[in-house]
């Protein structure tokens, strides 16, 4: 092994080298990764784009790189999903080298998590990012950080892509280094260090392994022995004692204090006047200012999604009619029977659905979304609401996947995974199932109840939504037991969309849709067209009918487009036409019957979709609890609504 860390191979290049990037959420990591793989990422303005790590080879001239974009991350010393995945990643040992990525325009906090990774004994190079941006506010001495940090320090710009063949030479060159700089901790904590190093595996990242067993992260150390946990144990109990706070609390406070030294050593501002941009971000903030910007926002993207959504589904079903109308039926018919007919009956079906939804109402949507993100707006929101939704259990972070949520709700839970505690996700989990209507559900409450019962009664469903939101909300956070959590975010630079990233992100959602959804709802509809075809859900109609008839005044049939919702919503309004029979739909159901289709719509059972994304980010036992409250709450508001109406 050489003095760098690397072994001869490496330095010669005859073994590829695998490096992490690894930097705090918003960083501009992704967007780093994408320059240097040419690999396209979702790179978004808000924390916790990146879920799951990307992975890239790349060859730079007879060198091979494996470079992992890992989840963006605060501190190594976490609970949450992304956190775990990068503790994981950087207690392999599978890493010959760490490219941190820190904001240059924000410098501290990054530095916090870089003197995290510093002490691990991993070869790292820091990469500066966004220095364009942080030249005009700041004056950074790079040498000087790179002096005190003992690391080479490489500026970049992502967007630009300035300094990226810096970088990549860096890091083919064997630039990075293992650094001998050394927190400096508290006298009590140092001597508990001084101590487990003799209990933890030695070389470089010795002491590193030690921090992490001090403050109990265990992935970083294994099988160590009882008497060790013991005296880990106890050296926690007499700090805490002592000094009246948790002892890695402590250890947190005496990083940021070097990070503070760090920065007042390197780092000198530049005296200017604010930009336009700047100036836009403080009114987006004030809540004095920032309310009605963002009410303003909501109701334009309310009036795109339905007067737009409204306008391209027109066009979609025209065009469907015109150039496909029943082609797919009539072959089916033709060329299997009845057999076939049911089949090809399925997948048109499922083509109108689709085509009826992605592009009208997902489509738009995800193209506001992605404007949202690119401008840097979300995240001032996130800061505007974090104040509000303290008080139901969540941080301002908790909004963006109820955002999502207007869009598809599949997405919207994987979004969850961001949240820093399981008391969140579950929360905001049961919110999206219960009172986010995802586009679907819109195109249901706007397209059906507001059309045969009236505008009035379609926003009066919304309002009810919102009502039962705030409540369920309340109730869960008295219920599930307290997580403590913190949300640390930066605010980036706002900017003006690009119309490229924008698309790019707006395909890439659309895919998972595609791949989460799509097939379920093709093999639903299959399944659905032959139990009709059979009568075999004639059965299910009167044991339901004390529910359908008795308590919710609805046609006894309903019952089968409520389950027909399960597998997708938007497919209940078209088996609602199907069990009319021809009738017209004003004589089929009244308005008030309407309101109450549209309000059960909206809250009862998430589509199987959703509730498999629910299953595998919070468990099943969670979403089976959130599958049947929904069912109970929606029964419960209709029939309330019923009597009303």
């Amino acid at each position: 092994m050489r003095q760098d860390g690397y072994t001869e191979d490496e330095a010669a290049g005859r073994v590829p080298l695998t490096l992490s990037l690894v930097g705090q959420p918003n960083v501009g990591k992704s967007s780093l990764f994408s320059r240097l793989t040419g690999v396209g990422v979702i790179s978004s303005n808000y924390p916790g784009t990146t879920v799951q790590f990307e992975e890239s080879a790349v060859r730079r001239g007879d060198r091979t790189l494996n470079i992992k974009d890992v989840p963006g991350t605060y501190s190594l010393s976490g609970e949450s999903k992304d956190e775990t995945i990068v503790v994981d990643m950087l207690a392999s040992d599978e890493n010959d080298m760490i490219v941190v990525v820190a904001d240059a325009s924000n410098l501290e906090p990054s530095l916090v998590l870089c003197l995290e990774v510093l002490e691990l004994g991993v070869p790292t190079i820091v990469a500066l990012n966004k220095f364009d941006v942080a030249k005009k506010r700041f004056e950074i001495d790079t040498v000087a950080l790179e002096k005190m940090l003992s690391v080479p320090v490489i500026p970049v710009s992502a967007k630009s892509g300035e300094g990226i063949e810096e970088l990549m030479e860096a890091i083919t060159s064997g630039s990075a280094r293992i650094s001998d700089y050394r927190v400096r901790y508290d006298r009590h904590i140092a001597e508990y260090l001084a101590v487990l190093q003799g209990y933890v595996p030695g070389g470089p990242g010795a002491r590193g392994r030690a921090v992490k067993l001090l403050e109990g992260i265990g992935r970083f150390y294994n099988n160590i022995p009882d008497s060790t946990e013991v005296l880990v144990s106890r050296m926690r109990r007499e700090f805490e004692e002592e000094h009246g706070e948790p002892l890695n609390v402590h250890m947190a406070r005496d990083r940021y204090g070097d990070a503070r030294v760090i920065v007042m050593g390197a780092v000198r501002a530049v005296e200017r006047k604010l930009s336009v941009t700047e100036r836009i971000s403080e009114i987006t903030v004030n809540p004095s200012t920032g309310i009605p910007i963002l009410a303003g926002v909501f109701g334009l993207i309310f009036i795109i999604m339905i007067f737009g959504g409204s306008f391209l589904d027109g066009l979609v079903s025209d065009f469907y009619d015109t150039y496909i109308g029943t082609a797919l039926p009539d072959f089916g018919r033709d060329a299997g029977g009845q057999t076939g007919e049911i089949i090809m009956t399925g997948l048109d079906n499922s083509l109108r659905a689709v085509l009826g939804l992605v592009i009208p109402y997902i489509l738009v949507f995800y193209i506001i979304l992605g404007i949202l993100e690119d401008t840097g707006y979300l995240p001032r929101v996130v800061v505007l609401l974090d104040r509000v939704t303290h008080k139901f259990g969540m941080h301002g972070n908790a909004f963006i996947p109820m955002v999502v949520g207007l869009g598809c709700n599949v997405p919207a839970i994987m979004a969850t995974r961001s949240l820093l505690s399981k008391r969140e996700r579950v929360i905001v989990c049961t919110l999206i199932a219960m009172a986010i209507p995802c586009s679907a559900q819109m195109a249901i409450i706007m397209g059906v109840t507001g059309v045969f019962a009236g505008a009035v009664y379609a926003f009066m469903i919304l309002f009810v939504l919102f009502l039962l939101a705030l409540l369920v909300a309340t109730l869960l956070n008295k219920i599930l037991p307290y997580e403590p959590s913190n949300l640390s975010m930066e605010l980036p630079e706002m900017t003006s969309p690009n119309l490229q990233n924008v698309l790019r992100k707006a395909w890439s959602r659309i895919k998972d849709f595609f791949v989460i959804a799509v097939p379920l709802l093709l093999i639903g509809s299959i399944i659905m067209e032959a139990l009709l075809a059979y009568n075999l859900l004639d059965p299910i109609v009167e044991p339901f009918s004390f529910v359908t008839v008795t308590m919710l005044g609805l046609p006894a049939v309903t019952i089968i487009a409520f389950l027909v919702g399960v597998l997708r919503k938007e497919m209940a309004y078209g088996m609602l036409l199907i069990l009319a029979a021809g009738t017209p739909m004003t004589e089929f159901m009244t308005p008030s019957q309407f309101v109450v289709f549209g309000l059960v719509m909206a809250i009862y059972l998430p589509c199987i979709a959703t509730m498999a994304a629910m299953w595998r980010e919070i468990g099943w036992k969670e979403t089976l609890a959130v599958s049947v409250a929904s069912v109970a709450v929606a029964v419960i508001v209709g029939t309330l609504f019923n009597a009303l109406l």
